[in-house]
């Protein structure tokens, strides 16, 4: 299978590349910056808005992995990451219906539910959370996201091109992830706001990269959006302890007495099966 990856320079892209050339596929990354590359596979670099520069790029490819975004919404740059997010995703879903690609799967955030990034202190109003739950947020990130994803379904409207869209949450390395736990077990004030923020949700890299190659890999057919996330959390206090403390007033639908993830990946796991295999080690936080 040939495979576009863009952002492929950037932490995730770097382990989903490998990922892919590691599973036996003809892997074209894509960046807008120059950057190390597995052995044997090529680099083009330009701008993602530039739908020449993408055509060209993906033009005669199976599949597409979208990751390339600003990941947050930068202090003071709405509209840069607004534009950015939302022109390259556009340009990259109209190339890959104009190629006749036959999936795109690309990172969506977990941060489209609005609790990560906006202002204003926002709570979900009930877990599990998925993919039903209102979407409610006031900045540019979590927005791009969202519009990312109703392009993705104009575009799986007018062609025969399947969207795939994760809805990923604090995805990294084990080792950053294990970095993170300690903090918070710690009890470090910064890294417990942001982990509340983040719904103490993560996920390893690898399992990331898995899940995007079998949804290239898969007859799955029009739009979709899945949440992602590992079946646990970073914390070492419950999830119910968690959410009395910083979300008091989210409605807990069923026992989150251990350490349950508060976020549902039940749509996903439905549909294709696969489950998270790097998990935390708790023994070693």
């Amino acid at each position: 299978m040939k495979v576009v990856i863009t952002g492929a320079t950037g932490q995730f892209g770097k382990v989903t590349t490998q990922h892919f050339v590691d599973a036996g596929h003809e892997v074209v990354a894509v960046d807008r910056a120059e950057g190390p590359v597995p052995s044997g596979i090529k680099l083009l670099v330009g701008d993602l808005e530039d739908l020449e520069f993408v055509q060209r790029s993906i033009d005669g490819s199976d599949a597409v992995v979208h990751l390339a975004a600003i990941p947050n919404p930068l202090p003071n740059q709405e509209y840069g990451v607004f534009r950015n997010n939302v022109l390259s995703s556009f340009t990259v879903f109209e190339a890959a219906a104009n190629a006749k690609c036959r999936v795109v799967a690309y990172a969506s955030s977990l941060s489209i539910y609005g609790t990560a990034w906006s202002p204003k202190w926002t709570s979900p109003q009930y877990i599990p959370l998925d993919e039903s739950h209102p979407i409610v947020y006031s900045e540019s990130y979590a927005l791009s996201k969202e519009v990312a994803e109703l392009s993705a379904l104009a575009w799986s409207r007018r062609s025969e091109t399947t969207y795939v869209g994760f809805r990923f949450p604090f995805t990294n390395s084990a080792q950053t992830v294990m970095d993170f736990a300690r903090k918070l077990k710690a009890g470090d004030p910064e890294s417990s706001k942001t982990a509340a923020k983040i719904l103490w949700a993560y996920l390893d890299t690898r399992d990331a990269a898995a899940a995007l190659e079998l949804t290239c890999m898969s007859k799955l057919k029009g739009a979709h959006a899945f949440n992602f996330a590992a079946p646990d959390t970073m914390a070492s206090k419950t999830t119910d302890k968690l959410f009395s403390e910083w979300h008091p007033n989210t409605v807990l639908r069923g026992d989150f007495s251990g350490f349950q993830s508060p976020v549902s990946s039940q749509d996903w796991l439905a549909e294709m099966g696969y489950k998270p295999r790097y998990l935390l080690d708790r023994s070693a936080i």
